[in-house]
């Protein structure tokens, strides 16, 4: 992966990530700007890292772990919390990518992207970026908040 993957990829995934989570469990986006550029500079520079070192399937585990941490340490959460708010995160990621990537890959082949940085980060653009920016919409716009008991 090219440098500028991590300020067109990376940086933007985990920001996004963490806002969607943040918005949905009413975590004010707003208080927590700072901290959370901070996070996401953080953590996609791990994200990144670990993209040249490691291929194996134990890599969404470590930057789970990673992401968990991070926020309990960045914004003072308990560790459950942490994990909480990184799973969700998580699993929007994951489904975006899912439902995304694979008619994608039915018009443009999964080696062709995967060979050309510019098109790995069109790819990320369109079947990531895009749909968590308009979830964080759709969830302020429309006051969508899951109460979770174990975040009291």
């Amino acid at each position: 992966m090219e440098w500028f993957s991590f300020f067109l990829l990376s940086f933007p995934e985990a920001f996004l990530m963490l806002a969607v989570s943040f918005a949905l469990l009413g975590i004010s986006i707003k208080e927590n700007l700072k901290p959370m550029i901070i996070f996401s500079l953080l953590y996609g520079g791990v994200a990144f890292t670990l993209s040249f070192y490691m291929m194996d399937s134990i890599k969404p585990l470590i930057n789970l772990t990673v992401f968990a941490l991070l926020i309990v340490i960045i914004f003072h959460f308990k560790i459950l919390h942490g994990f909480i708010i990184g799973i969700i995160g998580f699993i929007l990621l994951v489904f975006f990518e899912i439902i995304l990537l694979l008619p994608l890959t039915q018009i443009i082949p999964f080696e062709q992207i995967a060979a050309s940085p510019w098109l790995r980060i069109l790819a990320g653009i369109m079947t990531i970026h895009i749909p968590l920016l308009v979830t964080l919409i759709v969830i302020q716009r429309f006051k969508l908040v899951i109460k979770i008991p174990l975040l009291k």
